[in-house]
């Protein structure tokens, strides 16, 4: 068998570049605000291109800058925002906002770049093309740490019936099969193999007729099982004005006026977002303030869930959530654990002492536990900002026994942009991999109700004042998703190590057989 060599020195031809350009293009218009789903297949299919050429292998460098180039295009039209974002509140002048974003673009890249420095190596190793391909792409988004960690079978969740298995195998599961059906229907075109063919015509199949057969029963499941009527209040609220101590009145007056209005409909327990209520709160307080600041006042008498900032000092602040009794009775506070680095902390603030100047706290602290509250309905489990976007976290507070995921956020940080549209993308797998019922209740939206089959039941839009109240079903059913976590990740990596080590045997062999005296 003739190895792939690496010689492929010199410069990135620039058919294999405009091919690895248009594979993140590709995937960055599949995902919201552009929502063309079936063009996520054609991403990986693309690069593979790019990277397996009919006249042979480029050289791991080489197949870095491809994949870092793929990477760079899909995060410049997907975070393209992070501009303006440096200039609004880091105060950057766009001289040196560009090459900040730039810099963050090609660190969420990098697992684009494993990927093609993956498919080399492996190559290498002995395995098939496509197939070292698929291993690296899944490996390498499962594995390689990212600040905005969206995976690429993520815009499939606009098809519910595709999605079905991420609860058997997470978001891991969808990405192996979106490059195996997309890589492999490629080879079958180009040279007519069969094995690459029949994966791919059952990684294109599977997951619709799995869908097909699932999403039935999961409504049935959830028009037997017990409701629960969550009122969601999306304010809408600019972050200056937010945190203008003019406004802080204002805005809780405006809170209770909607969920009295919610309440009145039918409301069970009204949800209010991310640090929604203005004033800090003292840690272990087990009342709700009095006076003006109450929050059961202007006609509202039920429960209700609210983000707040707990503190005990300056520098020891939570960001929280807080379900609150209709008597006022504290009944369970849970702070964020996964904090957002730069966002809510500062990465190696201990030890970079020059910072402290600028900075004299390291940020918020993080919670000790999953986050989940206990009430009169339940227990939910509490997913606070971008702790729905990992899939790992959320089987956390799923278990043991918790009946459905609320997530509350403040995206108004980022305006009016495509990432309060990419959030709601990549949390809607949350639901489908636990089995729950997920309710999105966001500052500035997009707020919504997804069910635990996946569907959008409530979607609001964007910058506007919206409520709704969500039929929230509670369900108890553990799925073998949240049972036992990601299996795809650790399978493909013994899979990858297998072909290394047959390789790295092979060698040994041939060079003990080169080395050996022959006898006399």
């Amino acid at each position: 068998m003739n190895q792939p060599t690496d010689d492929a020195r010199g410069p990135v031809p620039s058919r294999d570049l405009l091919l690895a350009v248009a594979s993140g293009l590709l995937l960055a218009v599949s995902a919201a605000p552009f929502e063309h789903p079936a063009l996520a297949l054609g991403s990986p299919a693309l690069l593979y291109l790019a990277l397996v050429p009919t006249g042979g292998e480029p050289s791991s460098r080489r197949s870095f800058w491809l994949g870092l180039a793929a990477g760079v295009a899909v995060n410049v039209v997907a975070l393209g925002w992070i501009v303006d974002l440096l200039q609004t509140f880091g105060r950057f002048p766009l001289i040196a906002a560009l090459p900040t974003a730039a810099l963050l673009f090609t660190a969420q890249a990098l697992p684009f770049a494993f990927t093609s420095v993956g498919t080399t190596w492996l190559r290498r190793a002995g395995a098939p093309p496509w197939l070292a391909f698929v291993l690296a792409w899944e490996l390498c988004f499962a594995s390689v740490p990212a600040l905005f960690p969206w995976r690429p079978a993520a815009p499939l969740t606009a098809w519910p019936e595709w999605v079905q298995l991420a609860e058997l195998g997470g978001a891991s599961s969808l990405d192996l099969l979106l490059a195996l059906g997309g890589v492999g229907a490629m080879v079958a075109l180009r040279r007519m193999r069969v094995r690459p063919a029949l994966l791919a015509l059952v990684a294109l199949l599977l997951p619709p007729v799995y869908g097909a057969v699932r999403l039935p029963q999961i409504e049935a499941e959830r028009a037997q099982a017990p409701r629960l009527r969550v009122g969601v209040v999306q304010p809408n609220v600019g972050i200056f004005a937010k945190h203008d101590p003019v406004n802080f009145y204002p805005q809780l007056e405006a809170l209770r006026a909607a969920t009295a209005t919610l309440e009145a409909q039918g409301a069970e327990l009204v949800v209010w977002p991310e640090s929604a209520y203005p004033f800090p709160l003292r840690r272990g307080f087990d009342r709700e303030p009095s006076g003006p600041t109450g929050i059961h006042r202007d006609g509202v008498d039920g429960p209700v869930i609210f983000g707040a900032l707990t503190m005990r000092g300056r520098c020891d602040r939570y960001n929280s959530t807080v379900a609150l009794a209709a008597d006022g009775q504290v009944l369970g506070v849970a702070d964020k654990v996964r904090l957002l680095a730069f966002g809510e902390f500062i990465p190696l603030w201990s030890y970079l002492p020059p910072l402290h100047r600028t900075f004299p706290c390291p940020g918020l602290s993080p919670g000790d536990r999953p986050g989940r509250l206990s009430f009169e309905g339940g227990e939910v489990g509490v997913l606070n900002c971008f702790e729905d976007v990992p899939s790992d976290y959320a089987r956390t507070v799923v278990r043991p026994q918790a009946g459905w995921l609320l997530n509350v956020t403040n995206d108004a940080w980022f305006g009016d942009t495509s990432e309060p549209h990419l959030h709601q993308m990549v949390a809607r797998l949350r639901a489908v991999e636990t089995r729950r019922d997920l309710v999105r209740v966001v500052n500035t939206g997009v707020s919504a109700h997804v069910t635990a089959a996946g569907e959008e039941v409530v979607h609001t839009e964007a910058f506007e004042t919206a409520s709704f109240i969500a039929d929230v079903r509670l369900l108890a059913d553990e799925t073998l998703f949240v049972r036992v976590g990601d299996v795809t990740t650790p399978g493909c990596w013994a899979l990858a190590f297998a072909f290394v080590f047959a390789e790295v045997r092979k060698r040994r062999v041939g060079g003990l057989s080169a080395g050996a005296s022959p006898r006399a």
